[in-house]
């Protein structure tokens, strides 16, 4: 018209294009007018091969300009728009805050219109909750093996030195006596008391008992000095090691690695807090 050429780019605002046009020829934007249009300029840059334009615009959705309402809405055009990063950024957000991003307009419509991408980010939804669950069970597993490593220096502190009103026989214990550091001391001297009085001490028989000689037990597998031991039964359980069974050796050696492992562990936290 008129000698005029003309390029029609329909479904995108003329200020965009405006925005995007300015951009070509000057690598100069308004910030304002970026954070309007981001989106179509995401599609513009990426359709029309400018890659700084489209790094600026990924730069601008990664840092802060997703929201719950519009995140479904950003992934599919990051998959669209071979924008890997910005993509794992949205999936992330949408697995992090599933239960108020799935009650937007966006997600609602995604259902509908792509049941691929909705099936994605169950997968992912699911995969991260497994993720958590094993996440939450080794944080416990390390949690008691720190308590028995708790329990297994208590017992020693007991039996050696005496804590309270118990320990060694050779040892005078005192009434009163100041709160010991040790914070599985308390418990274990109750233990230690039901254990000494207990009518059905067997293995097996009493649950507490039960615990008592499992503690025991896995004291004398720890324990390097046997013969000098004072912990109760400690040479006992050595010569029982010498009996049992395969499958009952490896089980006590895995837990005395976790348990020495939990012990390291500790030491090592304990030395980075003295530091500082």
């Amino acid at each position: 018209m008129n000698g005029i050429r003309h390029i029609r780019i329909p479904g995108v605002p003329y200020d965009a294009l405006h925005t995007f046009i300015r951009f070509l020829y000057s690598s100069c934007y308004e910030e304002v007018e970026m954070k309007k249009f981001v989106l179509h300029l995401l599609v513009l840059s990426h359709s029309y091969v400018v890659p700084s334009l489209k790094r600026e615009c990924i730069r601008l959705l990664e840092q802060g300009w997703l929201t719950k309402e519009n995140v479904v809405d950003v992934l599919q055009l990051a998959t669209k728009c071979d924008a890997p990063r910005l993509a794992l950024v949205c999936m992330r957000m949408v697995v992090r805050d599933f239960k108020c991003i799935s009650s937007t307009e966006g997600w609602k419509v995604t259902k509908r219109a792509n049941p691929a991408l909705e099936q994605q980010l169950l997968e992912a939804l699911v995969e991260a909750d497994s993720r958590k669950q094993d996440r939450l069970k080794k944080i416990e597993e390390k949690r008691v093996y720190l308590q028995l490593h708790e329990a297994m220096e208590a017992l020693l502190h007991i039996c050696r030195d005496g804590c309270r009103t118990i320990g060694h026989h050779d040892k005078a214990q005192k009434e009163r006596q100041v709160v010991c550091s040790l914070l599985a001391c308390r418990g274990l001297e109750i233990l230690i008391r039901h254990f000494s009085s207990c009518s059905t001490k067997v293995p097996g028989g009493c649950v507490h008992c039960k615990r008592m000689w499992q503690l025991l037990e896995l004291h004398s597998r720890m324990c390097n000095e046997p013969n000098f031991c004072k912990v109760p039964l400690c040479r006992h359980f050595k010569e029982k090691m010498r009996h049992q069974s395969k499958k009952e050796e490896v089980k006590w050696n895995f837990l005395v690695n976790k348990v020495q492992t939990a012990k390291i562990a500790m030491r090592l936290f304990s030395s980075q807090r003295s530091s500082f």
